[in-house]
């Protein structure tokens, strides 16, 4: 039979309905998945994060990737770095993977028997301090800090934790508006990896002369009054990361005159509610990031607990959600370097170099029960 211009018409009106249902009932992603080769099976992972990477994993462009390209949901719990690794009331619940945010948390993880199959850093965040410009002036005249190009550095770091031993007052070291004796303030560090990184920084700094060994046992055991010493002259400190952050920015100068926290907060917070930042640098007293050196970087491994959770160890090394790390949420990548794309942060260094190993974590459980974590 002759093909006519009728039955041509036909028969592409069927395969095009065809195609329409095709799409229809496999759907875009499938589609994708057939396209590109990619077609992972899906599956739902729960474990517990620290709060300071809870944005990232809320971020509907990495919800979307992980599903998508790797085939992952993840219900995300937030919890303290020492505690998702040695509190039994969570560790108990059998999570399938965990986010903590040092690297000596793999350790602990270890030696408490958690069944760690995979782990990986992913990101690295360098410890910070962030003063107010009126105190930072007083500290580049007293010799404790400089400015490098945009940067500014705490180039006496052991010195000026060796004050707050000493309780020198915010006068002494040319700070008239402050009254008391100098503090940095912090997170409880047998709860939060921030603390627990300050605490870290302390035991290296006091460790040998110019502050940049690594503390050991016995150095921990030598210096532990004076560690505890600068944690006590804190008074109250709060359970997060994140909650300490806001308190540093709401409370201010009189409240929170210097804090120990991650360099990626700031970053974060620059990006989310440029606004306020705006309106935070025009004025009188103003915010100022300073990088301790030497300092300690803080780095987030991702812990994979059960076989289906080792899928997120390599998907969170996919470079498209390394890029939105760094461009949306400052974290930096595994080898501590930036993004093509991110940022014009005020006062961020492109590099940080003068970084000092964390100690082990025999030192630092030692450290932290010196510190009032429980046996």
């Amino acid at each position: 039979m002759a093909l006519t211009r009728r039955h041509l018409g036909l028969g592409l009106l069927a395969t095009g309905l065809a195609g329409t249902t095709g799409v229809a009932v496999v759907g875009p992603r499938r589609i994708e998945g057939l396209v590109t080769g990619t077609n992972p099976d899906q599956a739902s992972l729960w474990g517990f994060i620290g709060g300071e990477k809870l944005d990232f994993v809320k971020n509907p462009k990495v919800r979307d990737l992980l599903a998508r390209r790797h085939g992952l949901t993840l219900d995300a719990r937030r919890a303290g770095s020492i505690e998702m690794v040695s509190d039994g009331a969570l560790t108990r619940q059998q999570p399938q993977w965990l986010w903590p945010a040092s690297a000596v948390m793999t350790q602990l993880a270890r030696r408490n028997g958690l069944p760690v199959r995979r782990d990986e850093v992913v990101f690295n965040s360098p410890l910070v301090l962030y003063s107010w410009s009126p105190v930072v002036e007083a500290l580049e005249k007293a010799g404790f800090v400089e400015r490098r190009d945009d940067a500014w550095y705490v180039v006496k770091m052991a010195q000026l934790m060796e004050a707050i031993v000493a309780r020198l007052s915010w006068r002494d070291l040319g700070v008239p508006d402050l009254y008391g004796r100098v503090i940095v303030t912090t997170t409880d560090p047998v709860k939060s990896n921030s603390g627990f990184s300050f605490a870290a920084l302390l035991a290296n700094l006091f460790a040998g002369p110019g502050g940049g060994d690594v503390a050991t046992l016995e150095t921990v055991a030598r210096d532990g009054d004076k560690i505890a010493a600068v944690f006590e002259r804190m008074g109250y400190k709060e359970a997060s990361s994140g909650t300490h952050w806001n308190s540093y920015l709401t409370e201010g100068m009189g409240g929170k005159p210097i804090v120990a926290a991650y360099e990626s907060q700031l970053v974060e917070f620059i990006l989310a509610d440029p606004e306020r930042w705006k309106a935070l640098r025009s004025a009188r007293i103003r915010p100022v990031m300073l990088y301790p050196a030497p300092t300690v970087t803080s780095a987030h491994p991702i812990l994979s607990l059960t076989p289906t959770a080792d899928r997120l160890v390599t998907a969170l090394t996919d470079p498209d959600l390394q890029e939105i790390a760094w461009s949306e949420h400052g974290f930096r990548g595994r080898l501590g370097g930036v993004g093509r794309r991110g940022p014009a942060v005020e006062g961020l260094s492109p590099t940080v170099s003068s970084l000092v190993p964390m100690p082990d974590a025999a030192a630092m459980l030692a450290l932290l029960q010196r510190l009032g974590a429980p046996r």
